[in-house]
């Protein structure tokens, strides 16, 4: 902070210092005394303009320049900040911002992107979104706000220009649909159809989906030996279709809904077609927030790398094993959303796309690059950070568990053996059923407990009796071969 307030003041520049609260409340009381010094300068020299040298810390005396400015903004309240203390307070000017005009900027957005009927339109947009912020249940990754609202735009923009002689209203609808759809709980979708209908009624827009990619990523998901249900599949269409309007999204879901089988999926079917993907996986959780982002030496100045700083350095410097022929590049971060970590990320996930590091180094986000979130709820996210990525959301009942048990069953098919297979698969079908979750629901259980998970908890028994019963066989039948042969 005192090597940016030097350089700001030697400059004559503008400074401005973005979720400031973010600081440690025993450093905001040292910076509190760096801005006096500067300020206190100012006041001097406007007294006497000669005097255009000040003495800041233990740096000596440096030049100054009155035209330097410095502002801070915040957002008080939320989880990791801190109260600014009295003695900086003081020396900043507050300034309340008010509610935005959301229709007016809309309306101008509209325009914008070639739209004629703007006006109509922006009333009808800002219409379903405060109907459905008060009428669907209460989730925090749902965001209604400015940011959501301009995603929507450009998306509706970009179907304009795709195709302008299909009419305005009919584009509207199926960006505000389809964009909108992927986030929204199985319980608040007849709710929000409701809405779309009364809003825009008689049109009925077919959904918009590439079919080629459709085709691919169930000839991949076969390849890999899992099933090609729709759902699944739809999944990674939605994915995809995200990631082509945001840099950065949230793949919610309770574990065992295949978020990880999705994008593995689609990053497959995307190098199928010779859109080369790389990625990297990392565990934010695992690591302290020093190792993930990196650290400074207080005392040496000496620069240690984190695991993100040095994997997004290699892929905005197509370094490594990050080709320049690869099409995207992910970042996967696997675990839960915490304010300690996530909002560092802030200047990443908004459109600055940067990474800004301790070390005053800045690694911007490459138009191949994307980050992606896994994890099971944003609980602990504040509405900053819903609010900055876009959000697939997979209901434990869109792909649920037949898929897997489909699978696990085909490695118990024998060729040539229909009547084998059909006693196994009927015998499993007699356990495996909707009967059997929800007569397992209904017992007590020490942890929390999903669908998936007592259904591999049971596989995973059967798994290990047929094989005991398999060697046993086979020991048998080699015993009893060697007695034939005397």
């Amino acid at each position: 902070m005192g090597q940016i307030f030097m350089g700001l003041s030697q400059a004559g520049a503008w400074g401005c210092f973005d979720e400031f609260n973010r600081i440690l409340i025993e450093v905001l009381s040292v910076v509190s005394t760096q801005v006096k010094t500067c300020l206190d300068a100012i006041r001097d020299m406007k007294v006497n303009p000669a005097k255009n040298m000040f003495q800041f810390e233990d740096a000596g005396e440096i030049q100054l320049k009155i035209t330097v400015g410095f502002w801070i903004t915040m957002n008080p309240g939320y989880a990791g900040r801190t109260e600014l203390p009295e003695n900086l307070k003081a020396l900043f000017r507050s300034c309340a911002m008010v509610v935005p005009d959301i229709v007016l900027i809309c309306e101008n957005m509209l325009m914008s992107e070639g739209f004629d009927t703007a006006r109509d339109l922006s009333k009808k947009f800002m219409c379903l979104y405060n109907l459905a912020k008060s009428l669907l249940s209460e989730q925090v990754h749902y965001d209604w706000g400015l940011r959501a609202v301009k995603s929507v735009l450009r998306q509706a923009g970009k179907l304009k220009r795709a195709d302008p002689n299909i009419s305005e209203e009919e584009l509207l609808m199926r960006a505000l649909r389809d964009f909108n759809w992927p986030k929204i709980k199985v319980e608040d979708r007849s709710i929000f159809m409701g809405l779309i209908k009364d809003l825009f009624p008689g049109i009925d827009a077919a959904q918009l989906v590439d079919e080629s990619l459709q085709i691919t990523c169930a000839e991949v998901a076969k390849a890999k030996n899992l099933q090609p249900e729709k759902e699944f599949v739809l999944k990674c269409i939605q994915f995809a279709d995200i990631l082509e309007v945001r840099h950065s999204c949230f793949l919610i879901g309770v574990p065992g809904t295949a978020k990880s089988s999705v994008w593995k999926n689609l990053c497959d079917a995307l190098t199928e077609r010779d859109h080369h993907t790389c990625w990297d996986v990392i565990d934010p959780k695992a690591v302290t927030s020093d190792e993930l982002y990196g650290c400074m030496n207080t005392k040496t100045r000496e620069w240690k790398d984190g695991v993100l700083s040095v994997i997004m350095r290699d892929m905005n410097k197509s370094q490594g094993k990050y080709k320049t022929s690869h099409k995207y590049k992910w970042v996967i971060l696997d675990g839960d959303v915490d304010p300690e970590w996530i909002e560092s990320l802030n200047t990443v996930m908004d459109d600055n796309k940067v990474l800004t590091l301790v070390s005053q180094e800045r690694i911007p986000l490459t138009p191949e690059m994307r980050l992606v979130l896994e994890v099971s709820n944003l609980r602990n996210a504040t509405p900053a950070t819903v609010s900055r990525g876009g959000v697939l959301y997979i209901n434990d009942t869109d792909i649920g568990w037949r898929p897997y048990v489909d699978t696990w069953l085909s490695r118990f098919k024998v060729k040539g053996d229909e009547h084998a297979n059909n006693t196994f698969t009927l015998a499993i079908s007699h356990y495996i059923n909707e009967s059997f979750l929800s007569d397992m629901k209904s017992k007590e259980t020490a942890a929390p407990v999903c669908e998936i998970q007592m259904i591999t908890s049971l596989t995973t028994i059967i798994d290990y009796l047929y094989d005991d019963l398999y060697t046993n066989r086979e020991t048998a039948e080699y015993l009893k071969k060697l007695k034939e042969e005397g």
